[in-house]
């Protein structure tokens, strides 16, 4: 379900929490895989949980942000969860979910160091998404990051590329294992 008021560009989504940061905000994906930021505030407020679906009031991110996250929350309610109560009462996952943070773990420990848009493609999401991901991960000191430049000229990195650890970069082919 989405609404758009066309004269602020605010839309109203309905998304999934993918992830709950240490830093207490959140990460969201569309129906569509787009990412949604939520702040710590709005988390903290509105109860929000990981496995809930919510819907969110969002505006277009903040314009550095923007190719990594496409939209920011500000407001959200709680609509929903991905576990169902059954029999006893219980909550039982209505199927297993892998956070994307987990995939992305997942897919550098088994492949090792990759590009963003390597991530992306074997996640099946968009590379704003999956660098999104990656950055998360980064910032909470979980992946290490090493910037490559195809020349010296450049002010941007060519590729980002991404590993479980430092040391994975550091293959030396004289080193005995």
């Amino acid at each position: 379900m989405e609404t758009q008021n066309t004269f602020t560009e605010q839309l109203t989504k309905e998304v999934f929490i993918d992830d709950i940061t240490p830093m207490g905000s959140a990460f969201a994906a569309t129906p569509d895989g787009e990412a949604v930021f939520i702040n710590a505030r709005i988390v903290s407020a509105v109860k929000i949980k990981h496995g809930d679906r919510v819907r969110v009031l969002v505006l277009p991110n903040y314009e550095d942000k923007r190719d990594r996250v496409r939209w920011r929350a500000l407001r959200a309610e709680v609509i929903g969860t991905i576990f169902e109560t059954v029999g006893d009462g219980e909550p039982v996952p209505s199927e297993p979910v892998k956070s994307k943070d987990v995939m992305v773990m997942d897919l550098l420990q088994e492949y090792g160091p990759l590009r963003t848009s390597s991530v992306g493609r074997l996640l099946n999401i968009d590379s704003g998404e999956a660098g999104a991901l990656c950055h998360g991960l980064y910032a909470q000191g979980k992946i290490a990051l090493a910037n490559v430049y195809s020349s010296p000229d450049n002010n941007r990195a060519s590729h980002r590329v991404w590993a479980i650890d430092i040391n994975e970069f550091d293959i030396d082919p004289f080193e005995e294992e």
